[in-house]
This record gives structure tokens, C-alpha cells and sequence, in this order.
């Protein structure tokens, strides 16, 4: 999904039944947001240590930890001085290699769980690379690029296969719930109402606060929903903005250019994460010069910021790139160029501060 999506760019119970729900809105129209750059990471690479693609990173003690899809590796980038310090993996069929890898977790003991596309299957290696065992996805469910470990359970987006028609997409949970060693526990989550009328983008993002309670949110919408530890929905919470939402469907026979022409007439979500005392939803639009060059950095990015409650505190930002991860000290990390040999990734502080 996240190779399409890329492609695209660049050209209330949780298991209970959808329905139309009231949306928390409230504003802290008293307080701003401010981020301020603060540092920067120069990605250091060679002919024989370079990185093919980044997509998504994780932040974990020292390093940005990279899964670089093109070469099926994982690459340590040592925060400090940009150094790829380490990577591992390959292509290949065998124990512990990899075909199609689209997302990856690294749970709070150092063991990195990854999804690849191309065989269907969930991989866990521990932090130094060494591999230790997998185990097939369910074949009655798609996996998404999204994954977690909390509290001893491995969380997957994905999609149940018999609602895969694209007019009832929207009755497919969202997230699967799994231990650690592939036993399927629970499908949660459910799709925004959005989705019983525009049917392109299955795409689910999610993240946990530090409570155990969870958080999804569609690709075409800014509406966020709010579960408990029980996977019971709280509250649905999101203020618009600068999020242009769809007018018009995008059925996957139109011919790619009109497919192009009606993704770049609205917006659509690029990442959510809860870090801290915040939720974090960053959305994009695509631009013609993001088609035309095939770099997803020329698209435009912004940044909505709500306190857990889901009280929206007042900011649409325009980021200076790609917001890839948020640490625990609250250090946004902004991707914001990806030319081979230059790349470089922002270090931004992120305050909220009273108006006036």
C-alpha cells in the first residue's frame, strides 16, 4: 500500500458496525503552535553504504532506524553524526530475507517486526539483525503498512479480503491484534464514514498514547478516532482546516492521469503519532511538480495539533518536508531533502504557547 501510495504522491464500538457518529471539535483558540529548527542530520552515504529509499523511520536510543524498501535492508543512522553505522538484510526467499517489505516496528525490548508484502508474512529480527523467527498473515486478511507492539501484542493495519469491493471497504476493521508469535487475537477499528462514499485509499494510521489507549485516522479525512485499552470507541475528534476533503470518488478504472488530477483536488493524511502530551496528524497535497519530478517532497505538508482529550490546539503549519518520527522528548524530525548523497533531516522543536 505504501508503494502505491508513494506512487500516487508522486504523479462506536471498534468491532461493532459503522455508523454516523458527532464529532468533537472544541478549539484551544487561546494557545498557538510554534516549532523551531534546532539541528540537522546529514545523512552520510557511499557508493557501498547508501540508502535507496526513505519512507518511514523510527527514532530508537541512538539511531533513526530506516527500512529501506528498494534494497530490503533496515539502516541504523547514528543520530549524532548522520553515519549509516549499520544496516541488515536482503532480497530473497530464504529465513530471514525479504521480497516486498512495506512497514516495520521496533518494540520497546529492541525486536524489530516486519511485514513483507511479497510473501506475506510478518518477520522479527532482534536489534543487532539477527533473525529469530516469522509467521504467515491470515489468509483471509490484507495487511496494511502500519505496525505496533504494545503491551505484548503486535498491531496491524490490514483489510478483511470479503469486503475488498471497493463499496464496502467501509465495513472492514482496521486493525488486527495479534501476539507476538502470529495467533490472531482481534480485529478492531473501524473505517470513517468517509469511506462509504469515497472509496479509493484504504490506508489506516494508528498510534497509542501512553495510557494504552488508541488512535486511527482514514487517509482522506482529518477525523481521528479515540479507543480504549478495550478497543471500545471514546470519542471521534478533528477540526478541518486546511484539509481539503474529497468531492468526488476515484474509481480504480479511471485512466491514471484523471486518477492523478482528482488525488491532487484534496488532501490526504501522511502519518499520525502520539507522542507525549500529543497527537500529531500531518496531511499533504499533492502538487503538479510532485507528479511531474516523482518526489514526494514537493508535495506540501502541514501539521494539526490536538492534546489527548482530542482539543484541537490551533496550527495547520506548513512543515518544511516530511515529518518522519517524534521522539520522547519531543524532537520532530522533518525530512527535507532526499537528493542521493545530500539528504537531510530536520531536528524541530515543537511549543505550545499562550496567544498574545
Amino acid at each position: 500500500m505504501k508503494k502505491v501510495l508513494l506512487f500516487l504522491c508522486l504523479l462506536l464500538v471498534s468491532c461493532g458496525k459503522n455508523e454516523k457518529l458527532n464529532v468533537y471539535s472544541f478549539i484551544l483558540d487561546k494557545k498557538l503552535v510554534k516549532i523551531e529548527r534546532k539541528g540537522e542530520i546529514r545523512i552520510k552515504e557511499t557508493k557501498d553504504n547508501f540508502i535507496g529509499i526513505i519512507f518511514d523511520i523510527e527514532v530508537y536510543n541512538e539511531w533513526l532506524v530506516n527500512l529501506d524498501m528498494v534494497q530490503s535492508k533496515v539502516q541504523f543512522i547514528n543520530i549524532r553524526d548522520g553515519s549509516i553505522e549499520r544496516s541488515f538484510g536482503r532480497k530473497g526467499m530464504g529465513p530471514g530475507e525479504m521480497v516486498d517489505p512495506s512497514g516495520f516496528t521496533i518494540s520497546e525490548d529492541g525486536k524489530i517486526f516486519i511485514y513483507d508484502n511479497g510473501v506475506r508474512k510478518i518477520l522479527c529480527f532482534n536489534i543487532d539483525g539477527e533473525f529469530l523467527y516469522s509467521f504467515a498473515f491470515p489468509s483471509d486478511l490484507s495487511a496494511g503498512d502500519n505496525l505496533k507492539v504494545r503491551d505484548g501484542k503486535l498491531y496491524i493495519s490490514l483489510l478483511e479480503l470479503r469486503y475488498a469491493n471497493p463499496s464496502e471497504i467501509w465495513k472492514s476493521r482496521t486493525i488486527g491484534v495479534f501476539d507476538l508469535k502470529g495467533n490472531l487475537l482481534n480485529l478492531c477499528g473501524m473505517h470513517d464514514e468517509i469511506k462509504k462514499t469515497f472509496t479509493y485509499g484504504a490506508e489506516i494510521w494508528f498510534d497509542f498514547d501512553r495510557f494504552s489507549n488508541l488512535y486511527s485516522i482514514d487517509r482522506g479525512t482529518y477525523r481521528i478516532y479515540k479507543y480504549d485499552k478495550n478497543y471500545k470507541l471514546i470519542k471521534v475528534f478533528g477540526v478541518q482546516g486546511k484539509f481539503r476533503l474529497p468531492k468526488e470518488d476515484i474509481p480504480w478504472n479511471l485512466p491514471p492521469q484523471e486518477i492523478v488530477k482528482r488525488l491532487m483536488r484534496s488532501s490526504g493524511t501522511r502519518s499520525m503519532i502520539v507522542s507525549g502530551d500529543y497527537v500529531y496528524h500531518q496531511f499533504y497535497d499533492a502538487t503538479e511538480k510532485a507528479v511531474r519530478e516523482k518526489n514526494p517532497l514537493y508535495s506540501r505538508y502541514y501539521l494539526k495539533l490536538y492534546d489527548l482529550d482530542g482539543n484541537y490546539i490551533p496550527s495547520d503549519i506548513e512543515l518544511p518536508g516530511i515529518l518522519l518520527d517524534v521522539d520522547d522528548e519531543g524532537r520532530l524530525y522533518i525530512y527535507e531533502s532526499n537528493e542521493p548523497g545530500n539528504r537531510v533531516i530536520g531536528i524541530y522543536e515543537l511549543k505550545v504557547v499562550d496567544k498574545g
